[in-house]
């Protein structure tokens, strides 16, 4: 009977073992795993604030294309448009009721 016992001890020893070892190898991988996926947030982040800061930088040249003063030099020096002269703008008075409306320059 010991030398039977002693057999299924020794199996259960070297099992263990394997065990202990294999558990071992794995916590390493699996903390050089988590190590390369922080690596890779990392990267992402960074990449992730340039493309912001691109976005900001973007949407402020957007803001100076799209101001009064450039829409204005863009109508007047490529589509040949002029401020009107406000002194000939015709003024028409709506508050006459039925009676036909008049044109006129105000001055």
């Amino acid at each position: 009977m010991r030398s039977g016992s002693g057999v299924l001890s020794y199996c259960f020893k070297g099992s263990a073992c394997l065990l202990v070892v294999i558990g071992f190898f794995g916590l390493i991988w699996l903390r050089s795993s988590i190590r390369s996926v922080q690596y890779e947030l990392g990267a992402l982040e960074n990449e992730h604030w340039g493309v912001l800061r691109q976005r900001m930088e973007l949407d402020a040249d957007r803001a100076t294309l799209f101001s009064d003063a450039k829409i204005g030099a863009v109508a007047v020096e490529k589509l040949g448009m002029e401020f009107p002269d406000r002194t000939m703008v015709f003024y028409v008075k709506r508050d006459r009721g039925s009676i036909p409306y008049e044109a006129a320059y105000k001055r």
